[in-house]
């Protein structure tokens, strides 16, 4: 995202809210939170330290509670509708105001630093296995759920036992080789929830991504979810070439295009959604990750050493 600052300055906030990084925050995080506008919601927003959370806290106040969504449509969308009427100006005077305040400021200054540290870690940490693996297998899996018509059952409620299951799942039939994961949990307007997932393999003890991508896929949707579940393979062909630098596959060891490509996953992964949390309980951390082992440290440290030494016998 371009710095806040600058898309701040404007007064013209029709203008800056047709730009694509303000709009999709904003309008995302009001338009699913409309139903649940109610003073305990509210407060929570207002008090939370995600930016666009506490944007959109302060946005409700003044809002017409039975008429969250044609207001809000109004807004954004220009709607004439008597019954959707709301004073534009005097509304987007007032979001110019709260976005300029200090503590907005500070609220989303230490949002970004957060995404900033999050993105490094996860890619310091693809960067280790690459280093530690002389060939490094990557798996990228989307996990979702299709439409569900029993009343009784809820995404929400059981996607961190699902996710659970599935981690297991893959551990015990990849014992050998399943070295790591990354997880990122995110809430859409179309999609619902749903679960974008990195498994790392040692690709010397195993062969066929794409074979065991799709069948964990299958798991997933079949057994896990009992059919509703939905997902989708990245490591196909068809979707490695659409990438400027590919990071799902098989890589050997220091793969400089690789490490490009991971550093770019690593900041998608690390960027927080705003609305998933509110969405499921008992989530507290939208990216899960593994860390490395006692194991992988002590490989790791072997082959510093090993580098280093090389280093310098080429050297001298």
């Amino acid at each position: 995202m371009k710095g806040i600052h600058h898309e701040m300055k404007s007064t013209k906030w029709k203008k800056a809210l047709t730009k694509k990084s303000l709009q999709k925050q904003l309008a995302q995080v009001c338009g699913l939170m409309s139903p649940y506008a109610f003073a305990q919601v509210l407060r929570k927003l207002i008090e939370s330290k995600d930016p666009w959370l506490w944007l959109a806290g302060h946005c409700f106040v003044g809002i017409d509670p039975s008429n969250h969504e044609g207001q809000f449509n109004a807004i954004f969308n220009d709607d004439q509708h008597p019954d959707n009427y709301i004073d534009q100006a005097k509304f987007l005077e007032s979001l110019d105001q709260w976005v300029k305040s200090s503590a907005f400021q500070k609220i989303y200054k230490n949002y970004v630093r957060q995404e900033q540290q999050l993105a490094h870690s996860l890619f310091e940490y693809i960067k280790d296995l690459n280093k530690i693996y002389s060939k490094l297998m990557v798996i990228r899996i989307d996990l979702s759920y299709g439409e569900i018509y029993t009343d009784d059952w809820e995404s929400e409620l059981r996607v961190l036992n699902d996710w659970d299951l599935f981690h297991t799942y893959t551990a015990n039939s990849f014992k050998d080789s399943f070295i790591g994961y990354a997880s990122k949990f995110e809430y859409g307007a179309d999609k619902g929830i749903h679960i974008h997932t990195l498994l790392f393999f040692d690709g010397s003890a195993v062969r066929q991504d794409v074979t065991i991508a799709k069948h964990l896929g299958e798991h997933w949707k079949n057994t896990i979810t009992q059919g509703a579940g939905i997902y989708f393979n990245a490591n196909t062909l068809e979707y490695k070439v659409r990438m400027k630098h590919c990071a799902v596959g098989v890589f050997k060891r220091n793969d400089a295009d690789f490490l490009v490509g991971a550093k770019e996953i690593a900041k998608y992964f690390a960027k927080k959604d705003p609305i998933v949390r509110l969405a499921v309980p008992g989530l507290t951390q939208t990216l899960r990750r593994s860390s490395l082992t006692l194991q992988q440290k002590v490989m790791l440290e072997k082959r510093l050493a090993s580098e280093k030494r090389d280093a310098m016998t080429s050297s001298g």
